[in-house]
């Protein structure tokens, strides 16, 4: 094992692209590309980072992240990328990878997909210097946690029901649905959780756990009066229901009142000045969670958000972007980091991985070092 105490300066390769593929995502189907990156430091210890913003979801795209990256890559071949002293201070996994891009801050703004690869392959190079894998190298000095995985079912309201009943069968205890969609209306969408909570209560039967059911309206409630949403979370709360993901949009989060079932702030959490607001947001009016997004966010600010949520007793969910390989090995390292454990995360290989992980009601624990990807890259 090597030390990390001395300074650190690493080497950054130019980013390539990747064969990325096809996903079928909120009725769409959406053309992903993806760049990889590889840093390397003095004694040919190397890591990796992807780039997979994910098209109508992303607040960047492929080509932004490959400027940025390119950029990024120019600057390093001329100065390096210094990480900084592990022994000053004792700072923790967030502050170092912040130290570490804090010179290439302006290449990066509005670049959240070019930011991510960097942590990533920061995250994955410093880990196998260290002997660790990347959830343990990102805890620090605290336990790993054990990692509930939820199950996201699918657009098809027939797949779904299928799907939730072999979810309940192998033993996940949340499902996750889509709701206030415009193709379906509240008396469809009813009747579809009605379906599914015959399915899952038949394929768990003799169980004494329920499986809950996880709603998220992706902030598609924000029309509705304060009355109406009410009374329809009210009657969506019959079916047996964890809680409802961003029920409405943005700073309309601030003045929910408060409601019958508890909701958790997920795209809002991308607004820097917003999520402040909404951790302070007094109890009962709270989220009961935050859903972190390492792909969207960055790692760095989901390990302080877990920190500022874990004080005021709030829920952590982590959940991946249909991430490659490498994005999902980070969402995944991140929710066993994590200061608290966590709520079932959505960290279900998806069919965009080139290797899905066998699927799993829990996170197996990490063994391998770094993220445990392969490298592929081609020789510089």
């Amino acid at each position: 094992m090597r030390s990390l105490a001395e300074p650190l300066r690493l080497a950054l390769d130019a980013p390539w692209r990747v064969a990325a593929g096809a996903l079928r995502v909120r009725g769409s189907t959406r053309e992903r590309q993806a760049l990889r990156i590889r840093l390397r430091d003095g004694a040919g210890t190397v890591g990796l980072g992807e780039a997979m913003p994910l098209p109508g979801y992303s607040r960047d795209d492929a080509n932004a992240a490959e400027t940025a990256l390119a950029g990024v890559a120019a600057q390093v071949a001329e100065h390096g990328l210094w990480v900084p002293d592990a022994s000053a201070g004792k700072p923790g996994a967030a502050a170092r990878l912040d130290a570490a891009l804090a010179p290439y801050a302006a290449l990066l703004d509005g670049v959240p997909s070019a930011r991510f690869a960097l942590e990533c392959a920061l995250v994955d190079l410093l880990a196998r210097r260290a002997g660790l894998s990347a959830a343990v190298w990102l805890a620090g000095a605290s336990a790993l946690q054990a990692v509930p995985v939820s199950v996201l079912l699918p657009d098809d309201d027939s797949a779904a029901v299928a799907a939730a009943a072999a979810a309940a069968a192998a033993c996940h205890s949340v499902v996750k649905l889509k709701i206030a969609r415009p193709d379906r209306t509240p008396q469809a969408e009813d009747a579809l959780l009605a379906a599914l909570r015959v399915a899952v209560d038949a394929a768990c039967a003799g169980r004494t756990t329920r499986v809950l059911f996880r709603l998220d309206a992706n902030g598609a409630m924000s029309s509705a009066s304060p009355a109406a949403l009410l009374a329809r979370l009210a009657s969506l709360s019959r079916h047996g229901v964890e809680l409802v993901e961003e029920p409405v949009s943005g700073a309309a989060l601030l003045n929910l009142p408060l409601l019958p079932l508890p909701w958790a702030a997920d795209e809002s959490l991308a607004d820097p000045t917003l999520a402040p607001a909404l951790l302070a947001l007094p109890p009962g009016r709270a989220p009961a969670a935050l859903v972190l997004k390492p792909a969207q966010l960055g790692l760095a600010r989901c390990l302080l958000l877990a920190e500022a949520a874990a004080r005021r007793g709030l829920g952590l969910i982590v959940t991946h972007s249909f991430d490659g390989d490498l994005g999902h090995a980070a969402a995944c390292a991140l929710a066993a980091a994590l200061p608290v454990p966590p709520w079932p995360c959505g960290l279900a290989p998806h069919p965009g991985l080139r290797h899905a992980a066998p699927a799993s009601p829990w996170l197996p624990a990490p063994t391998a070092p770094g993220l445990g990807v392969a490298d592929e890259a081609p020789t510089p």
